[in-house]
């Protein structure tokens, strides 16, 4: 029954592909990364929910939810916070400058020292939820069909690859539209059938533990630090980012970022409501093992759809970032420092081949890393704390557009202080073993990110008056001469 509920899905998924491929008019490199900039709104809204939610997502803030309580709920609540802004005030921006990628506007203001900080940082994020979803997607698997973590990670990367270097975005909008629905709905319906087999409200009321509704448990200082990497995470998170750059006009992107937004915010309650449920029914499990062990609750149909809900969660965010890194790849380095002359067929070509290779490289880290919700947020803290900031800076702060020193030093302190932060910090894992997200002394945003602040800020004011100065002493030295 389960291998051939997952066939039809599979199958379903990669019949889309070629589908997509057709309604790539142009078959250039803007077709094949944006969609050719044509996307409904119905769509871009499906394509930012299922960004949003992933295997990641569900394992790992299910295991949050039952490791640490509501209080997980400040990591994920900074994004919702972005997203309404990103709409109003950034997307446009950005579309107006018919942009791709968030390294080609580093390139127009600076060059290619900036350009290529800013695709390792951006890379930063992708690689890490590439990796968190594809290990979240191999356990599915492992643990349905009682194979290994290998033959799961294997699974997931054939299915992935297969429709991704046939369809492009076209493929990754239409699937992650339906896999949204099949996931709002299912895993919201999980609550209710988990409260009823604990016994009713009042019983799963009466057994959470006093730790799992303090919303500040893990602290003020870790709470802040989640919601600040929150929210900038998805200010420079380019595979969100390529949503709005893809929708057929700027009204379209604002409102797809807002009704996104506001579904989001709502949903993303549920999975650390799951993982609190799964406590009160399964107290001695590991965290990672909150959201599967809840779903064989509802028999062996029940488990198998609640898996696929999973995977289509996984195989969504999969196809979105291993695209958004791709194209990292073709554009930012291949056009700009191979081959400047490179065709769009040649393009396009360079980015099904780097799909290949992003794919393979992110399930090899997803292996080598067991804490499935770090892996996410690791990478999101690098990016978050250096790179965005700056991102921020050059679209408003016309000073800043001219501070080419001070940019790039600032986007590699931040960067330093936070991998800094995460190989020396003080962190404590919930639960000794099979946990899923670390509690830090003090999270590493919270050094990396001041440091780029102090940085970009005073650094822009110095470097243009220094510019200034000099600017005055020639046009003085002019004049003496004239």
């Amino acid at each position: 029954m389960a291998i051939t509920l997952f066939v039809i899905y599979f199958g379903i998924m990669i019949i889309i592909g070629p589908l997509a491929a057709k309604m790539m008019k142009k078959k250039d490199a803007g077709d094949f990364i944006l969609a050719g900039r044509s996307v409904p709104l119905f769509l871009v809204v499906g394509g930012i929910i299922a960004t949003l939610i992933n295997a990641t997502t569900l394992l790992g803030y299910g295991g949050s939810g039952y490791s640490l309580g509501l209080t997980a709920y400040f990591s994920s609540m900074g994004y919702m916070v972005a997203l309404a802004w990103m709409g109003y005030w950034f997307i446009p921006r950005l579309r107006r400058a018919n942009l791709t990628t968030i390294p080609e506007l580093f390139n127009r203001l600076f060059g290619v020292p900036h350009k290529l900080a800013a695709v390792i940082l951006v890379m930063c994020r992708d690689i890490g939820v590439t990796a968190g979803s594809a290990l979240g997607m191999a356990i599915v698997f492992a643990s349905v069909f009682d194979i290994s973590l290998d033959m799961g990670l294997i699974i997931t990367l054939g299915v992935t690859i297969i429709f991704m270097v046939i369809g492009g975005m076209w493929a990754v909008m239409i699937t992650d539209t339906i896999q949204t629905v099949i996931i709002l709905v299912g895993t919201t319906i999980m609550i209710p059938l988990g409260i009823a087999y604990i016994g009713g409200w009042s019983e799963f009321i009466n057994n959470i533990p006093a730790t799992h509704i303090d919303i500040f448990s893990a602290g003020g200082s870790q709470t802040f630090a989640w919601f600040i990497a929150g929210t900038l995470t998805f200010i420079g998170y380019q595979t969100l980012i390529q949503r709005g750059l893809s929708a057929d006009s700027d009204e379209t992107a604002k409102k797809s970022f807002v009704y996104g937004g506001f579904i989001a915010l709502a949903w993303y309650m549920v999975p650390f409501v799951i993982g609190i449920i799964a406590l009160v029914i399964f107290p001695e499990i590991n965290a990672s093992d909150a959201f599967i062990s809840l779903t064989q609750l509802f028999g062996s149909v029940g488990s198998i759809i609640f898996a696929i809900i999973i995977v289509a969660s996984s195989i969504s965010t999969l196809s979105s970032t291993v695209l958004t890194t791709a194209s990292n790849i073709s554009i930012d380095i291949y056009k700009q420092w191979i081959k400047p002359q490179a065709s769009e067929r040649q393009v396009v070509l360079v980015t099904r081949i780097s799909v290949v290779a992003v794919a393979i490289i992110g399930t090899l880290i997803g292996r080598s890393l067991p804490y499935i919700l770090e892996l996410l947020l690791t990478g999101g803290r690098i990016m978050a704390a250096s790179l965005a900031p700056v991102f921020i800076a050059l679209v408003f702060w016309k000073a800043a557009r001219k501070a080419y020193y001070t940019t790039l030093a600032a986007m590699f302190l931040g960067a330093s202080g936070t991998i800094f932060g995460v190989v020396l910090g003080n962190r404590a894992a919930s639960n000794s073993e099979g946990d899923v997200v670390f509690v830090w002394g003090l999270d590493p945003v919270l050094i990396g990110l001041p440091i780029t602040l102090s940085v970009l800020i005073l650094g822009t004011l110095l470097e243009n008056k220094i510019k200034r100065n000099k600017l005055a002493k020639d046009i003085s030295s002019d004049s003496n001469i004239s």
